[in-house]
């Protein structure tokens, strides 16, 4: 009887047990699909949060490596003189030049670059290599496209060394053109060099160098930097200092003071501003020159740019841009001023791609009184990786 009873008992304890277990099986199973799927939910929201950053990924537990750069076509036409693929032609517009216009294109401008960071002791060690396509000879004129290495460098702490940006530019405060070449008065150059720059605090920023000549000086050049960074101003001061041949087997001590400025004026508004004074520094600026006349005397050089920047809505961005440089002394027919205006208009097509059109004006003073001037207009398509 009482062995009966277990037996009655059993499969009914044992129907409890599986329905019991029934049930709970389902909401188990229930709350790891919602865990999964926030999981998933979360690893998307992630992907698309990291969409616009460049390719990156691990070389091992402390460095990794990121891809990045540009694809920029450009087509050209000029109404007067032939300027070529850049604005450089500037220079030699006048008497001789070809003043028939043209039309040109031209892709040399697409970059390629790679940067490594590495987490050590010492701090982040970074490392960065970058390419465009100017390395022909003619590249700013008619050349086509040839690799050129544009920066190899490394920084850890304060310290950076290897080819760079020079310190004398001020590199914060340039506005931006659909040309290449850039606005006349511009400080330009990228130098092996060996810096450190030091923040104090209140967005006060110092930099000091020492780096190669521009032009193959046998000496080093010393170039010092101080700047007041903020969110809505950006004021910045740099001497550049060194020694040159005069082509008399003597050495001439150059230098050159560069002062700079932007400033957010109201919504969507920039303004950037530049003033550049010194002897024996034309190849440190935008369209090169001689730092030395017939004589053997520093050619003393001042320039200037002013630009304004708007952007109109999330798509559209227009700029007005200055840029005006003298020289003092020069040869006969040389060059002793030039002049830009820029004006263009980018608008963002895609979030990674941009179209833009510019037109350009440039003239070219002679010693003597001779003036000779140009107008192109430039589009531009370019997407970022």
């Amino acid at each position: 009887m009482t062995y009966s009873n277990s037996r009655k008992t059993f499969p009914a304890a044992t129907a409890v047990i599986a329905l019991t277990a029934g049930l709970g099986a389902p909401a188990f199973a229930q709350t790891t699909d919602a865990q999964r799927i926030a999981e998933l939910e979360a690893r998307v929201a992630a992907l698309e949060e990291s969409g616009n950053e460049p390719l990156s990924f691990g070389l091992g537990p402390n460095t990794t490596l990121e891809f990045y750069g540009y694809f920029k076509t450009d087509f050209i036409y000029d109404f007067d003189y032939d300027l070529g693929n850049t604005t450089f032609g500037l220079v030699s517009i006048g008497p001789g030049g070809s003043d028939d216009g043209g039309f040109t294109g031209t892709v040399n401008q697409t970059r390629l670059g790679f940067r490594t960071t590495t987490q050590t002791a010492l701090g982040e060690l970074g490392t960065q290599v970058e390419l465009d396509f100017y390395g022909a000879e003619t590249a700013f004129s008619d050349g086509e496209a040839e690799p050129r290495l544009r920066h190899a460098t490394a920084t850890l702490g304060g310290f950076r060394v290897g080819k760079y940006w020079t310190t004398f530019m001020p590199l914060s405060s340039y506005p931006s053109t659909l040309d290449f070449q850039g606005v006349v008065g511009i400080p330009f150059a990228r130098q092996e060099q060996l810096r450190y720059t030091h923040e104090f605090g209140n967005g006060f920023v110092g930099e000091v160098a020492i780096e190669d000549h521009n032009t193959g000086s046998e000496d080093p050049v010393f170039v010092a930097a101080m700047a007041y960074d903020t969110d809505p101003l950006l004021l910045r001061l740099s001497g550049i200092t060194g020694t040159i041949d005069d082509e008399t087997d003597d050495d001439e001590n150059f230098y050159g003071v560069n002062v700079s400025t932007s400033a957010q004026l109201w919504q969507g508004a920039t303004f950037d501003a530049a003033y550049t004074y010194g002897e024996g520094i034309a190849s440190y600026l935008v369209f090169l020159g001689d730092d030395v006349d017939a004589n053997g005397d520093l050619i003393e050089v001042e320039s200037a740019y002013a630009g304004l920047t708007q952007e109109v809505g999330e798509k559209w961005t227009f700029r007005g841009i200055y840029g005006v440089r003298e020289n003092k002394s020069g040869a006969p027919n040389g060059t002793e001023r030039l002049r830009s205006v820029h004006l263009n208009a980018e608008y963002q097509l895609l979030e990674n791609a941009t179209l833009g059109v510019e037109y350009f004006n440039g003239e070219r003073e002679e010693f003597g009184g001779d003036t000779y001037d140009t107008d192109r207009i430039q589009t531009s398509f370019q997407i970022n990786f």
